[in-house]
């Protein structure tokens, strides 16, 4: 838990996401710690709460965990992923827009290229069935993506790889859109 409330802090930090928006997740066994809905990321202190991955029907706790709560099981299901954050960063949510759905973000700069290779937009409205399984799709062969005109999801190994990726995202993102204004 403390490992979230760390990483929520660091992704506010870095412009990843702002006011209440973004959620964090973990998986442990069967079991996710997630954040609630409507919480601040910097402020995660008693705002996590633990729910099933797999379920038959909704939990208790799904009326008061992150409205994505579902797109982290889809992605919990259908990769490896162990840490999964989200964020609502600047230049991510701006390149999507310029991007039609199903294709892909190419980085120009090495360290993204390396860390990402390229990055998905995929659709859904937020919490949506259909996000929660684009999202799936899209992360199965990539560790990262970015919702169009919504934000990005990052998945990892670990949290700190997750944050790693999320910040990529917006770094790759940036450096595209910024040359390719210098370039016109």
């Amino acid at each position: 838990m403390q490992e979230l409330i760390k990483y929520g802090k660091k992704i506010v930090e870095a412009g990843l996401a702002h006011s209440h928006f973004g959620n964090v997740s973990k998986r442990v066994g069967d079991q996710m710690l997630i954040s609630t809905t409507g919480s601040m990321l910097d402020e995660l202190e008693g705002q996590i709460v633990t729910v099933p991955v797999d379920f038959a029907s909704p939990d208790e706790l799904d009326v008061i965990a992150s409205t994505e709560v579902n797109v982290h099981r889809a992605i919990y299901k259908e990769t490896s992923a162990l840490a999964i954050l989200h964020g609502h960063s600047k230049y991510a949510v701006v390149m999507s827009m310029l991007y039609k759905p199903g294709e892909q973000i190419v980085p120009e700069d090495s360290e993204s290229i390396y860390f990402l290779h390229e990055i998905p937009v995929v659709t859904g409205g937020i919490g949506s069935e259909e996000l929660a399984r684009n999202a799936a799709n899209a992360l199965r062969d990539h560790k990262g993506i970015v919702v169009q005109g919504h934000g990005t999801f990052a998945r990892g190994a670990t949290v700190d790889e997750a944050f790693v990726i999320l910040n990529s995202i917006e770094h790759a993102c940036t450096v595209k859109y910024l040359a390719d204004i210098a370039r016109k």
